[in-house]
């Protein structure tokens, strides 16, 4: 049975470095200011409106992560939350994939957020890993319309 365990802010350039690896993944170019700036936001976030899981590889560093920001919600009828968790960074190192590692971690989060009284729990899936978040109760959304605007976009 593998370990889950809560991120410290010691784990925050482990976690910045498998979060890279799922950027590259899709597509993404990390650069190392972005690096620093993550780890050092992961640093100054964990233990107040982020939390995250991680998975310590046996080699040392991490094997997978996975964050939740908290973010305030306006109260919707029918609903006692205030607030919402999004899922981020849910990564694992190549050589640790197919271990049942990011459901070790997703099923960790899920118990975090329900043991906070978190009713609203978003993220972005990419096509390998929707059998998994189907697995764990999400859906994908038919009765409205997800829309992102990139604002302020550094030039390149």
């Amino acid at each position: 049975m593998v370990e889950v365990r809560p991120a410290t802010t010691g784990d925050a350039a482990e976690i910045v470095h498998l979060g890279a690896l799922m950027y590259k993944a899709v597509g993404a170019k990390p650069t190392p200011t972005w690096a620093v700036e993550s780890t050092r936001t992961v640093q100054e976030r964990l233990g107040r409106d982020l939390f995250g899981m991680v998975i310590d590889a046996p080699e040392g560093g991490l094997a997978a992560c996975g964050l939740v920001n908290i973010a305030p919600r306006l109260a919707r009828p029918g609903a006692q939350a205030h607030e919402t968790g999004y899922i981020q960074w849910m990564s694992t190192a190549p050589q640790h994939q197919r271990k049942g590692y990011a459901r070790a971690i997703m099923e960790a989060l899920l118990a975090e957020t329900d043991r906070r009284g978190i009713e609203v729990v978003e993220l972005h899936a990419s096509p390998a890993g929707l059998h998994l978040y189907r697995d764990l109760g999400f859906f994908i959304k038919h009765d409205n319309v997800a829309m992102t605007s990139q604002r302020l976009r550094p030039r390149r």
